[in-house]
């Protein structure tokens, strides 16, 4: 297990109630909620700050270009019948 640190954290009186009133609901801490629920959102964060990264100095029409070669490579499928069809 690694090694924890405690953090005060000040959020509404709101918020405190939802986090209590849900982490009882899921039967766990409300430490333990906020930790899944921060863990989650913060990946989530940096995931998209990565693809930024990677797609900061890339032009669209290149990128446009490249989903073309990709659904180009796609297999050709028969056509849905109409009796499944929206």
């Amino acid at each position: 297990m690694s090694k924890s640190q405690v953090v005060t954290l000040r959020v509404p009186m709101e918020l405190k109630f939802r986090l209590e009133h849900e982490a009882k609901h899921q039967g766990v801490s409300i430490n333990n909620l906020a930790n899944y629920l921060l863990t989650t959102q913060l990946s989530q964060l940096e995931a998209l700050s990565s693809i930024e990264e990677r797609l900061e100095n890339r032009k669209i029409t290149d990128l446009k270009d490249n989903v073309k070669k990709i659904l180009k490579a796609v297999p050709k499928r028969k056509p849905v019948p109409a009796w499944d069809s929206i």
